[in-house]
């Protein structure tokens, strides 16, 4: 690619190299007035990879005395840079991190978190020597634990009336990982009102108290649920999370990707389908009821343009960082399996802004999680309930993956499954996989537990198909007046001369039912099917593809019918 281009960044990166090392960049700066005028304490919540830390890195390259001498090479061009506030390079910055705190023995969580936090405040003082004569930083020093440091800091900002802002990353980060490996006990500890994590926000509550030390607070993470936890020592920061204002103050909107898509489009590297293949994927998210746009995960966003710069268009559609970010969610949906299978094809429940740990058996704080870490979306309200829905393909097949643990020992050959979905796929030979998934559902049901209704046996098809890259998982999408309970679309993407799709109807009867109603519900789907598969919008979608319906009939958890329709 020609230097006449900007550099596309795997990940999102810091504000000032961005803008330095010419990355490209979404100009998101408006959004620095918005809140400054909205909010002077705020919390904040997005799913990985949206671009919490480029965030973070913007308001402190903004608003950092520090960093003055930089600002005109920093923000020239951009919005805030074309009209600045008043605030403007105004502040002492104190920065956090706390994705940096890592239990390494045999130091202990809490000895990291001293460690890293008294380096930072170290920083800060440095940085701002002007501030501080040497007697006031060395007694600001030597308090212990931090928040005797920062009790004394609080008091030397308030008698000199330093303006201060306090920027925390990644509040949530050491807490869910402790959660899910050492569990609720050493969770609670932490985050109590007496361990070392909740008394330090007690400490933040108090400087930001009625002339108070902070002026102004941003905190970041992935969901409330410690911030919850703590909300007996911290509660004066106002969660601006899903307020339609700030919808697209992370991520990208479909603008944004399709203007990213212009700029390189003489290099030739994207395919024609490219915005399309990126909203299937990436895009389909929304924070709030009255949202407009639907937002795009900036990071998954960039991975597909670097990659496609280099090797166009990405054989994978994921990143691989995308599994790790989302795997403290395993440990915390176990127990709540059948709700993952409802979710799938959508549902409607009261959403919580927040709420505590020990509660998120509960199902609408359980989909409230789902929602902050992106596994569910926004999508309208029903009856004045708010719909959810899974945003794209990522997402999903990151929600049939934990599906998939839930039938740990399953007796799925997965390679083998690969192969028979594979000839599926490109010769039409579909019988074989359907029988190979019901030999597993009829052992695995006799082992463990029944998978008796259509639910069920459709979260176990689905999430064993979506082992495989073969096909989409479409839904939500009507044809024909109604809605199929699988879409299979060839996967263009991973298999490109893929002809077969596929439309699956499944119906499901009582152990006891007899062979007659096992008919009549057989033709009762093929006539669902016929309705599909004559809709032309099926036809105009993909015209190199021959949709197949399939009606599949469940007595108990045995396929007791399976037939291919055609029209």
């Amino acid at each position: 690619m020609s230097d006449s281009y900007p550099q596309v960044p795997f990940e999102m990166g810091q504000f000032p190299s961005v803008r330095r090392d010419r990355f490209y960049y979404a100009d998101k700066t408006r959004f620095v007035r918005v809140l400054e005028e909205k909010v002077r304490f705020a919390f904040f919540v997005r799913p990985p990879r949206f671009g919490k830390t480029l965030w973070l890195t913007t308001l402190n390259a903004y608003y950092s005395r520090t960093a003055a001498g930089k600002f005109e090479t920093v923000f020239a061009g951009t919005d805030i840079g074309t009209e600045p506030t008043r605030n403007r390079s105004r502040y002492m910055v104190l920065y956090l991190d706390f994705s940096e705190i890592k239990q390494v023995p045999p130091t202990t969580l809490e000895e990291s978190f001293e460690r890293y936090c008294g380096t930072q405040l170290k920083d800060a003082l440095l940085r701002n020597q002007d501030l501080f004569d040497d007697d006031s930083r060395q007694r600001i020093l030597s308090g212990h634990p931090i928040n005797q440091k920062l009790a004394a800091l609080f008091q030397h900002v308030r008698e000199r009336r330093v303006p201060l802002y306090v920027l925390i990353d990644e509040y949530d980060s050491f807490t869910n990982t402790m959660l899910s490996e050492q569990g609720a006990e050493a969770y609670h500890d932490c985050t109590s009102r007496d361990g070392f994590y909740g008394s330090f926000f007690g400490t933040l509550k108090a400087g930001t108290a009625e002339a108070g030390a902070i002026e102004r607070l941003f905190v970041t993470g992935v969901s409330p649920v410690t911030m919850n936890d703590m909300t007996s020592s911290f509660n004066l920061a106002t969660n601006i999370s899903f307020l339609p204002e700030f919808n697209e103050m992370l991520g990208f909107s479909e603008g944004e990707v399709r203007a990213m898509l212009e700029t390189y489009e003489n290099t030739e590297a994207f395919p024609e389908d490219a915005l399309a293949t990126m909203r299937e994927w990436y895009g389909g998210y929304r924070f709030s009821e009255d949202a407009e746009q639907d937002v795009y995960n900036a990071g998954m966003a960039l991975y597909y343009l670097a990659l496609s710069l280099r090797e166009c268009p990405p054989q994978s559609r994921i990143d691989s960082h995308v599994h790790r970010d989302f795997g403290k969610l395993r440990h915390l949906s176990i127990g709540n399996f059948d709700l993952l299978r409802e979710v799938i094809e959508g549902t409607e429940c009261d959403l919580r802004d927040s709420f505590p740990l020990s509660e998120l058996g509960e199902r609408g704080n359980f989909l409230t999680l789902l929602r902050c870490f992106g596994l569910l979306t926004i999508r309208g309200a029903v009856e004045g309930r708010t719909r959810l829905v899974v945003p794209n393909q990522t997402m999903k097949r990151l929600m049939y993956g934990i599906l998939r643990d839930a039938y740990y020992p399953a007796t799925v050959d997965i390679p083998s499954l690969t192969h028979l979905v594979g000839e599926m796929a490109y010769h039409g030979a579909w019988r074989p996989v359907f029988t190979h998934l019901a030999e597993a559902v009829n052992l695995y049901a006799g082992n463990h537990y029944s998978l008796a209704g259509a639910k069920r046996i459709r979260g176990f098809l689905i999430a064993h198909l979506a082992a495989t890259d073969h096909y989409l998982f479409l839904s939500e999408r009507e044809l024909g007046g109604g809605y199929a309970d699988i879409w299979l679309e060839p996967n263009a993407a991973a298999h490109p001369k893929a002809r077969h799709g596929y439309l699956l109807e499944l119906k499901w009867l009582e152990p006891s039912a007899s062979d007659t109603e096992v008919a009549v519900l057989a033709e009762e789907a093929k006539t669902q099917l016929r309705g599909y598969l004559g809709d032309e919008s099926l036809r105009e979608r993909r015209p190199c593809v021959r949709y197949v319906g399939l009606a599949l009939v469940c007595h108990g958890w045995k396929l007791a019918h399976a037939e291919a329709v055609t029209v």
